[in-house]
């Protein structure tokens, strides 16, 4: 049975040959050492438009923010669980006549548009872009990295201003601990707050193996 970013990658595809846009896999999936809570990297190669047809076409989004370093990536979380790093790509030297690229788009000299990015992002105050590290911090941890995972988890803490201090023994009973605390300051959308709590569910499980 195809795992949910396996099925994500394949729309993506069809995407690209059916809309004559380019789009690149990188990151894990690209370099196959993905693992079931990895989040899908690409790059896409369109206008607003397209764009719009790229995000909602596939579901809906719970989340979407933008990173400031760099800026013109945006942080897609959809209701089923797939996360996704969209970079925009606003213009290219390319002339490939295949649209889906597993190749490092590094490999091009193009630049990103960072405009588009921070039109789409669904909010953009603090406590919006800062809610985003604790899906962060949950996939890194549940992905093996630990070390990343707590480090993340630390600088919400740090934001929040609070007296947590989370470490990979109370990794668990204190990302609960923050995200209430984070919550009742400000009241994260509801189908993104469900999100975080199914991965925190899934903690008990990896800790099991």
């Amino acid at each position: 049975m195809k795992n949910k970013q396996q099925l994500y990658i394949e729309y993506i595809m069809r995407f690209a040959e059916e809309n004559k846009r380019h789009i690149w896999l990188g990151g894990s999936f690209a370099s196959r050492t993905a693992t079931y809570f990895s989040d899908v990297d690409i790059s896409a190669y369109c206008d607003a438009n397209y764009l719009n047809r790229l995000i909602y076409g596939y579901g809906k989004p719970v989340y979407i923010s933008f990173t400031h370093k760099p800026l013109g990536i945006l942080i897609v979380i959809y209701e089923d669980g797939v996360a996704v790093d969209l970079e925009i790509i606003e213009k290219i030297d390319i002339t490939d006549s295949e649209f889906f690229h597993t190749n490092d788009i590094k490999l091009y000299h193009y630049s990103r548009n960072e405009k588009l990015c921070k039109d789409f992002s669904l909010r953009d105050d603090m406590h919006y872009q800062i809610s985003r590290l604790f899906h962060r911090s949950l996939i890194k941890f549940l992905s093996g990295k630990q070390d990343i995972g707590v480090s993340i988890a630390n600088e919400v803490a740090i934001f929040s201003n609070c007296n947590i201090f989370i470490d990979k023994a109370s990794y668990k009973n204190s990302i609960v601990e923050l995200l209430k605390l984070f919550n009742e300051q400000y009241q994260l959308p509801s189908e993104y707050f469900a999100i975080l709590c199914q991965l925190i569910e899934k903690l008990d499980e990896v800790n099991c193996m």
